[in-house]
């Protein structure tokens, strides 16, 4: 095949077709020869005709007028599924059928594509092989019934018709060097050879000399391209690519970085980005599904009436592309954390609707009953084409996508939405009538695989995008990014369906490791010719903290000389005089409002974590949102075994009536208090259903009877149980307390407070320098003015093996045998040392509060739901602050 160079390309005469690798290359093609010849000369530019091979092939078929469609991957996806999951080669224990349809699809355009045989006897060493050889009959049939084919079956076709005469070929055929053509389309060009000169297009200029960057992490590597991309831009380059070999890996840090170098106005509040834009773009690396518009779409069309993720309703009622937003997101807020604390993870759209009219926020919910009502009226199956008519109406009543219609952004999801539907609506004759789970499902997958962009007014200068969309591009300069020994070569990925032998006979790419090799050579060789300015790059440790070395490819192609690390230095500076208060506080409380303060011994215990938590909660109101748990939380669990205790002591009152219980008749009495407890609690079978609250009924009562044989029983000294759940109302230098204590005893003439725990418990909680547990010590200092209290005891009930208890008092360390140490609180004076010292840090904790203290200490408090957000209040205390 004659090769020519672009200006001999320029030179022929006639009508000619060149084809290119893709969408992107052609139109980069379009535009040298455009720039070359002059915009002006229309007459030359309508007798070229740059596209892709396979936009060529389709449109060669479409021009011959045939009887056969050419089906889209979607529809072949449809066809294959049916004949597969009513297959007796279809596994019972499949979980996903999808997956395996789009193996077979693949297998199956492999299959046309390479050539491949179909003796049977090929076909029958594994039961992969055989399944595929049954398969492909059945869907070839399917075919020939439906009187189509697939794109990797065009070429074949095409032969016959060129033989037939009915192709209308060009005068000169001419193919880009970097362009990979598949067996079966070879032989097509081939035939064409025969009635047409055929040349091969040479566009690649000389291999360049990049440098290697060895970084080592990713973070450098990305903050190096892009620091690296802003000299380019700033002088003067207006075509720069940034080459990745993972886009989901790299696209989060080097966003970041490029943001810090290039498009630093973005990262300030106000209008600071107003009136520019991003400098870059990432080319094929989102889904249509991607963009919240669509997402939001998604989460109406997929509502139903069986039992959904409450996180779905959330979204759907709190969106902004709903109707009713901004008017009523407060009154959704409000409503949404009622739907957290009384429903379940997974529940109905009807339960939504009917908390709304307990709580008569009925125009609050007013979206969901037009989705709801809608929903009642659709069909049990109909055609694709039918539930895209029911989705717009649904997405109508629901007020979508509440935008304005000049946003180009909304215009451009709407109008890549409405292709998707389009292209749901062509599987009617595949599909036939189907049902509403089905018709989501194939929804989702178009959403899902859809390649999407929003379009731009202006071209972007630096543009990022993979290896492989990059073939055939050239550029004023490259990086090539993650160049280690994990990104090329890649690994093997034979077909499960076809032979091995037939695979490795026809030189299928991904078949073997030597095959994969000399494809990605060949494709490294391509980009190093992309730009005559190249610079390469790999991080020197993986994200997982594994060794990389660089990409063995490179020493193959040439000796790299190492680069010299750039001076990251930030794309802009901050000055400002900031003076920090010697101590972190907010306006005290006035004496005429401390009566205000709500939140009792919570408070103090939330003060004594972090006085910023404590500040935030109970002054500012502000409460962290519920997030519902799947199964029952922790919450409702301690309520459980707090109601069922009560009632097991209100039967029992005493140790006496305790100890006169064997196992069964203990059993039988904590089972029936536990009954009690579920049906006065929020536990109930409509939220939760009857089998997981069995299994809650038989994990307390086995908790329960544990702790009533093992530490109750095994108890040294007679008690009476005095006091269930009483409560006191006091108050601690003008802050209000209102306690609730779960069981005081009665041991001879002295008074123990015990207090359950449903979490782990340590007696540190209780001592006054860390005083994490004040509920014990307020009561105990409290109740002591009218009637002494004589100790205080922690009850740990977290599960049958981990039972605990502390206790101090003025007469004993435990309540049951256990050996004395020095520290523990066991006599009259040692009591009254610990009151002391409790009541001196509650008076602390009290006069903090009331001053406005809002201190906090990140490194206690890293599991706390706020401490995320808290990082930026962190300062220096060292000797270095003063010089801030």
């Amino acid at each position: 095949m004659k090769h020519l160079s672009l200006d001999e390309l320029l030179t022929l005469t006639g009508h000619s077709v060149v084809l290119m690798p893709s969408d992107a290359s052609a139109r980069q093609l379009r535009d040298r020869i455009a720039a070359l010849r002059g915009e002006h000369d229309q007459a030359f530019l309508e007798t070229v005709t740059v596209m892709p091979l396979a936009q060529w092939l389709a449109e060669l078929w479409d021009s011959s007028l045939p009887t056969a469609q050419v089906l889209r991957p979607i529809q072949l996806l449809a066809i294959a599924r049916g004949i597969i999951e009513n297959s007796e080669y279809f596994p019972d224990n499949c979980l996903n059928s999808l997956a395996i349809v789009r193996q077979f699809v693949d297998a199956f355009q492999l299959h046309a594509a390479y050539q491949l045989g179909s003796a049977r006897e090929d076909y029958l060493f594994s039961p992969e092989y055989q399944a595929f050889y049954h398969w492909r009959e059945a869907m070839q049939q399917a075919l020939d019934d439906l009187n189509a084919l697939s794109s990797e079956q065009l070429p074949a076709a095409l032969c016959s018709a060129l033989a037939a005469g009915e192709l209308a070929l060009p005068d000169n055929l001419v193919i880009a060097e970097s362009v990979t053509i598949s067996p079966a389309a070879a032989a097509f060009i081939e035939r064409c050879a025969g009635q047409l000169p055929c040349s091969r297009l040479q566009l690649a200029g000389p291999a360049a000399t990049p440098q290697l960057f060895a970084l080592p992490q990713r973070q450098q590597e990305c903050e190096q391209a892009a620091a690296w991309a802003a000299e380019q831009l700033a002088g003067g380059a207006s075509n720069v690519a940034l080459l990745l070999p993972d886009m989901q890996a790299y696209r989060r840090p080097l966003e970041r970085a490029l943001r810090r170098q290039l498009y630093p106005q973005s990262l300030f509040a106000g209008d600071a980005a107003e009136g520019s834009a991003e400098p870059w773009v990432f080319e094929g690396s989102e889904s249509l599904y991607a963009y919240p518009l669509i997402r939001a779409a998604w989460d109406l069309i997929s509502l139903g009436e069986r039992p959904g993720e409450l996180e779905q309703l959330s979204r759907v009622l709190r969106s902004c592309f709903v109707a009713g937003w901004p008017q009523l997101r407060a009154e959704r807020a409000r409503f949404d954390r009622h739907c957290r604390e009384k429903l379940a993870v997974q529940t109905r759209l009807a339960d939504v609707l009917r908390l709304a009219h307990y709580y008569g926020d009925a125009d609050t919910v007013a979206v969901l009953a037009s989705v709801a009502q809608h929903l009642q009226s659709l069909p049990a199956r109909q055609l694709p084409s039918a539930w895209v008519r029911s989705f717009d109406q649904l997405l109508l009543a629901a007020g979508w996508p509440n935008a304005d219609d000049d946003d180009a952004v909304v215009a451009d999801c709407r109008r890549g939405f409405s292709q998707a539907m389009d292209v749901f609506r062509a599987l009617d004759r595949q599909l036939g009538e189907i049902g509403h789970d089905e018709a989501l499902s194939w929804l989702q997958h178009i959403l899902t695989t859809k390649r999407f962009s929003v379009s731009r007014d202006w071209p972007s200068p630096l543009r990022i995008m993979s290896y492989d969309d990059a073939v055939g591009l050239e550029f004023d300069a490259v990086w090539l990014m993650g160049l280690d020994d994990a990104a090329l070569p890649r690994r093997a990925e034979p077909s499960p369906f076809l032979p091995q032998h037939l695979q490795q006979a026809a030189a299928v790419e991904a078949c073997e490791a030597g095959l994969c090799l000399q494809r990605d050579r060949q494709l490294l060789d391509r980009l190093l010719t992309a730009a005559p300015q190249l610079c390469c790059s790999f991080a020197e440790e993986g994200d997982n903290g594994a060794p990389r070395t660089r990409c063995t490819l490179l020493a193959e192609l040439m000796a790299l000389p190492d680069g010299q690390p750039l001076a990251v230095a930030p794309a802009y500076q901050l000055a400002g005089d900031c003076r920090l208060p010697a101590r972190d506080e907010v306006r005290a409380v006035a004496p005429e409002r401390r009566s205000a303060l709500r939140g009792g011994s919570g408070l103090f215990k939330e003060y004594a974590q972090s006085p910023f938590l404590a500040f935030v909660k109970y002054r500012l109101n502000l409460q962290e949102f519920p997030r519902p748990a799947e199964g029952l939380d922790h919450r409702l669990q301690g309520i459980l075994v707090h109601d069922s205790l009560e009632s097991v002591w209100r039967k029992l009152g005493d140790k006496r009536a305790l100890d006169a219980l064997d196992s069964a008749r203990l059993e039988e009495l904590v089972s029936l208090c536990v009954d009690e407890a579920l049906q006065g609690s929020e536990l109930n079978a409509a939220r939760f259903g009857d089998s997981l609250l069995t299994l809650e009924k038989a994990r307390v009562v086995a908790l329960l009877c544990r702790w009533l044989e093992d530490k109750e029983k095994a108890r040294i000294q007679d008690f009476e149980v005095e006091a269930l759940e009483s409560e006191l109302h006091t108050e601690l230098m003008g802050i209000p307390l209102r306690l609730r204590l779960d069981r005081i005893d009665r041991i001879g003439d002295k008074r123990l407070v015990i207090d359950y725990k449903t979490g782990s418990i340590d007696g540190k909680m209780l001592n006054s320098d860390q005083l994490t547990e004040p509920q014990l010590p307020i009561y105990a200092l409290a109740a002591s003015e009218q009637q002494p209290i004589d100790g205080v005891m922690l009850a740990q009930l977290k599960s049958p093996d981990e039972l605990k208890i502390h206790m101090r008092s003025n007469w004993a360390n435990s309540v049951l045998t256990k050996r004395a140490h020095g520290s523990d609180v066991d006599s009259p004076q040692k009591w009254q040392d610990e009151l002391k010292a409790w009541d001196s840090a509650l008076r602390d904790m009290a006069s903090g509060i009331l001053a406005g203290n809002i201190a906090h200490d990140y490194s206690l408090n890293m599991e706390r739901s706020f401490s995320s957000y808290l990082l930026p209040l962190l300062r220096d205390t060292g000797p270095s602050e003063e010089g801030l």
